[in-house]
């Protein structure tokens, strides 16, 4: 009876010793192999379904274009010899003189509309951001890609360019300054714009943007890829609005709107700095960067109940 109750515990210990092995190596376990619900040999899928979740993986592909062609205008800008503005607008021109521009065009609306709507279906949804400032965040977010639908739809349809992001900082802030308080306005603002950068660069640094992602589906080699990417293209866009930012105090501080720029011209001040132009070329690299994650992002990006998280 001993020996055999000495046997039954060995089996026990094994047993349990497996089940700790598998669960320490499903981190990296790719379940692509997995079968489907109809029995069905599973493809390669980052999961979800439906109409907003395939939605919002085209707005993640639809956003990756637009950071690629900016970063692509910012390093010709470098060198000497960008026909177009670094910044949304430009790019739209870019886009339009190239083969297959009108589709790829189009590709942008639909993209920045479900961009659009899965913000605000998060903002809605309290079990995708539980906290209000998470839900606050997605409105905002909401809101920017409205307006990029928007004006992107204005350009597709009717041929009207959108304004540069510098011409338009400059003519929102001079509306703020007019008002009674403007000057406080534009300078919080300005601070506010700081402090999201500061945020933007700590999530870049930390890569806390892997949470969204399935990062248990990648190999290894794809995880280190991702968040090489994730954090040069976080910390890119930290830089930018944190130009953006300091620039709109300067001109709450001097009163002065035509001090505040738009993303073209903290871009063109990069080339302005001592560093000469490799900053500009550095900011313009990581920009391309967010670019590519974006598309590893429309792959990878988790969902909860059908929804991108």
């Amino acid at each position: 009876m001993s020996a055999r109750a000495g046997f039954l515990r060995r089996e026990r210990e094994h047993g349990r010793s497996r089940e700790g092995y598998g669960r320490s190596r499903r981190r990296y376990v790719r379940p692509y192999s997995r079968r489907r619900r109809n029995g069905e040999s599973g493809e390669r899928s980052a999961g979800g379904s439906g109409a907003l979740n395939m939605f919002a993986r085209l707005g993640f592909v639809a956003r990756g274009i637009v950071y690629i062609v900016i970063g692509a205008i910012a390093v010709m800008l470098a060198l000497g010899f960008a026909r177009h503005e670094p910044d949304r607008a430009g790019a739209l021109e870019a886009i339009a003189g190239k083969p297959f521009g009108y589709l790829l065009l189009w590709i942008l609306v639909i993209g920045f509309f479900a961009l659009a709507l899965w913000r605000f279906v998060q903002a809605a949804e309290k079990r995708l951001n539980p906290t209000t400032g998470h839900r606050v965040r997605a409105v905002l977010s909401g809101v920017a890609y409205a307006i990029a639908f928007y004006s992107t739809l204005v350009f597709v349809v009717h041929g009207s360019k959108p304004a540069s992001s510098d011409s338009a900082a400059r003519d929102y802030t001079a509306r703020m300054l007019s008002l009674d308080g403007g000057r406080v306005l534009v300078g919080f603002a300005g601070i506010v714009l700081v402090v999201i950068a500061i945020v933007m660069a700590v999530r870049g640094f930390s890569a806390e943007f892997t949470r969204q992602l399935r990062m248990g589906w990648m190999s290894r080699g794809t995880q280190d890829a991702v968040v090489r990417l994730g954090q040069a293209g976080y910390v890119a866009r930290a830089l930018i609005v944190a130009g953006i930012g300091i620039a709109a105090l300067t001109a709450a501080i001097t009163y002065n709107a035509a001090k505040a720029k738009g993303v073209d011209g903290v871009l063109r001040s990069f080339a302005q700095t001592a560093f000469g132009p490799w900053l500009l070329i550095l900011v313009a690299l990581g920009l391309i960067a967010f670019g590519i994650f974006s598309f590893l992002e429309a792959k990878w990006h988790r969902t909860l109940g059908g929804v991108p998280v």
